[in-house]
């Protein structure tokens, strides 16, 4: 009877280690997983703050041209550090909350060169066509890029 005393407190001793190791481990895991989280999260965060843009145009003054077919002139400008990807495939374009149709948009440089990609600090131009005018009054423009990365400009016609 003396030696049922000390076998089972390293009974009890290899139960602690075994609950204290299995308790360590998960532990580890959750540790882990917490920072592989946050570092993907990091890494979209920094990629989101790279891709960056602005819509450039004069809200009282929005370039049009044509009596029918409309052709609406909206200036995009790269202000992230990324190229953007800049054709009708990549950016949606909506008014008042109608998406444009991708036949009715163009994607071009400032001089009217058709291009598919947006360089850092380069301004782009969306050409928007729409069979009739828009009314007179505000309207609100959309551009959304292909990484959900979107930006809203209100603007007047008169």
């Amino acid at each position: 009877m003396a030696a049922g005393g000390p076998a089972s407190e390293l009974i009890l001793f290899i139960v602690a280690v075994i609950v204290a190791g299995s308790v360590a481990g998960g532990l580890a895991y959750v540790t882990t997983d917490i920072a592989h989280g946050m570092n993907d999260r990091g890494a979209m965060l920094a990629d989101k703050l790279r891709t960056d843009f602005a819509i450039i145009n004069d809200p009282n003054n929005v370039p049009v041209e044509g009596t029918g077919p409309y052709n609406y002139t909206f200036y995009v400008k790269n202000i992230g550090k990324n190229s953007i990807a800049f054709t009708s495939s990549a950016v949606q374009v909506f008014i008042d909350g109608e998406m444009v149709p991708a036949a009715n948009l163009t994607f071009t440089d400032v001089g009217g060169v058709p291009i598919s990609s947006l360089d850092a600090y380069g301004v782009g131009v969306i050409k928007v066509t729409r069979g009739a005018a828009l009314a007179q009054g505000y309207h609100t423009l959309i551009v959304v890029l292909e990484n959900g990365e979107r930006r809203s400009f209100v603007f007047r016609v008169s």
